[in-house]
């Protein structure tokens, strides 16, 4: 237990200091200040507001940010994490579970910061055509999202050895799956989709069984991931 708050103690002050999280938060708040000012003067929809911003905003900025920080976050580190490992004083999984702690809780933390302030003054200022519970459920699939987009970064960083690598096929891998799935027609299983009708989302008009079927999906394919980067770290050669 002591290694695993050692780790996540310093996994998040480097998270913290890090150049990606100086650029990250100015690129979400910047847009987010300016729609607010829109919102107030061109009387526009709340929901629709909402919807732009977490797609031409949020998911680019975001999903790049958290591929970055979570695709390099195991094997970036684990030769330095090496030693520890062999003389048995960290082990494997506390190793794993601070960097799934540190990374996912940070871009989760990042996200709700920027996107509750912004949701309030939306709210607030632009014409209101959402409901309490559209909200809620709009803005947790997409913290789901991220978490999924994280959980699969960690995953390919516990198999892939290149850092530039991994981030390329874990973002190739989320667009393009989604993109195919809602061709197929499975949109409760497309990120690209879901993104999509977040608008309709906000205002309550999507079905319960959808909502219910794309956190449940969206939750066990982050856990899926999660258990995979342990299994995989588990069994790979230091």
């Amino acid at each position: 237990m002591q290694a695993f708050l050692a780790i996540l103690r310093y996994d998040l002050g480097q998270l913290i200091r890090s150049w990606i999280t100086r650029i990250w938060l100015p690129l979400l708040i910047a847009p987010a200040l300016f729609l607010v000012v829109v919102a107030a003067n061109e009387a526009e929809l709340a929901s629709e507001t909402l919807g732009a911003y977490i797609a031409a905003v949020v998911m680019p900025i975001s999903g790049l940010a958290v591929a970055v920080l979570t695709a390099g976050a195991i094997s970036g580190e684990a030769s330095v994490i090496a030693d520890g490992i062999l003389s048995r004083s960290v082990t494997r999984t506390e190793f794993v579970w601070a960097k799934v702690a540190a990374r996912l809780g940070f871009a989760l933390a990042i996200y709700f910061a920027v996107m509750l302030p912004f949701t309030y003054l939306i709210l607030r200022y632009a014409a209101p055509d959402t409901t309490y519970g559209g909200i809620i459920i709009g803005i947790l699939t997409v913290a789901l999202i991220l978490s999924f987009l994280g959980a699969l970064g960690l995953t390919l960083s516990s198999l892939m050895t290149n850092v530039l690598l991994a981030v390329l096929s874990l973002l190739l891998l989320v667009v393009l799956s989604g993109v195919i799935l809602q061709f197929l027609g499975l949109e409760w299983m497309s990120t690209t989709a879901v993104l999509a009708r977040l608008p309709q989302t906000f205002r309550g008009h999507t079905p319960a069984w959808d909502i219910f079927r794309e956190l449940v999906v969206f939750s066990g394919m982050t856990a899926a991931a999660i258990f995979a980067s342990f299994w995989i770290f588990r069994n790979r050669d230091l």
